[in-house]
């Protein structure tokens, strides 16, 4: 079975779609603004807040946005299950630091 796309994009507080790629949820809201979210709650891209627009880059939104998802898991993972659970499933010290 399929996975379902986690990139979520909404306009106005509005669900327009989702997408596998944040790559393709960066075209999306390039086209009329909003914010994307991974899954239905993690904010990683407000369009018009940003130090660019995601249609001047969908790769460079999109690594803005893998980035911001990736900062938000470590720091999940150091609150609830500690600093050495967040470092054996890849955090870097630096990253944990960082928090």
């Amino acid at each position: 079975m399929a996975q379902s796309p986690e990139w979520k994009v909404y306009r106005n507080k509005e669900y327009i779609g989702c997408c596998r790629y944040a790559e393709d949820a960066a075209a999306l809201v390039a086209l009329g603004g909003g914010v994307v979210k991974h899954g239905h709650s993690v904010l990683v891209w407000t369009e018009g807040a940003e130090q660019f627009s995601a249609g001047e880059s969908y790769d460079g939104a999109a690594a803005i946005m893998i980035a911001r998802l990736r900062k938000h898991n470590i720091a999940t993972a150091v609150r609830l299950r500690g600093v050495e659970y967040a470092m054996r499933i890849g955090a870097t010290a630096e990253e944990i630091a960082a928090l």
